[in-house]
């Protein structure tokens, strides 16, 4: 994309950025580094950006926009993950209410590389449990994601994150 195609766009900037790994820390992401802080972004990744973003928001959290988010980090909050089951049916379930939000707030005009069409979860894996609280014994494990966000123009964008939750 050149910088005229910029000029004829709305952009978000680029929000959610790789974070360099330090120690056993081999994923992550950051609102902003000082390396890549005032970054753009528009088209397919602007769209994986909104989904992440709404797919990572409590139903319920947003004060004034009670519809905003979904049930995702509910479940994972109170320990919903039991089996692999679980987690496809939620993704699902919560897939529905993100694709109605995203969908709802698209307007007049705007690039077919930043409508919503699909998110499919491609994978996922649960890694090891962790102590949270030694005192206490709670543990808890991450669950890492790869969805991929397709767009109306057929464009996709695959994105890898990870969801702390209960085991």
């Amino acid at each position: 994309m050149s910088l005229q195609d910029y000029a004829q766009r709305k952009y978000d900037y680029l929000a959610l950025q790789n974070v360099k790994p330090k120690g056993d820390s081999l994923l992550g992401l950051a609102l902003f580094t000082p390396d890549t802080s005032g970054k753009i972004c528009v088209g397919v990744q602007k769209l994986a950006q909104r989904w992440l973003l709404e797919f990572l928001t409590e139903t319920g959290s947003m004060p004034g926009k009670p519809t905003r988010g979904c049930d995702f980090m509910r479940r994972a909050r109170t320990g919903g993950f039991r089996t692999r089951f679980d987690v496809k049916t939620v993704f699902a379930s919560s897939s529905v209410i993100v694709r109605r939000n995203l969908i709802n707030e698209e307007y007049a005009g705007m690039p077919d590389d930043e409508r919503f069409s699909d998110a499919s979860l491609i994978d996922f894996t649960v890694l090891p449990t962790y102590s949270v609280d030694q005192k206490s014994g709670t543990t808890a494990v991450y669950l890492n994601m790869r969805v991929k966000i397709i767009s109306r123009a057929e464009d996709d964008y695959s994105i890898i994150f990870p969801v702390e939750t209960l085991p």
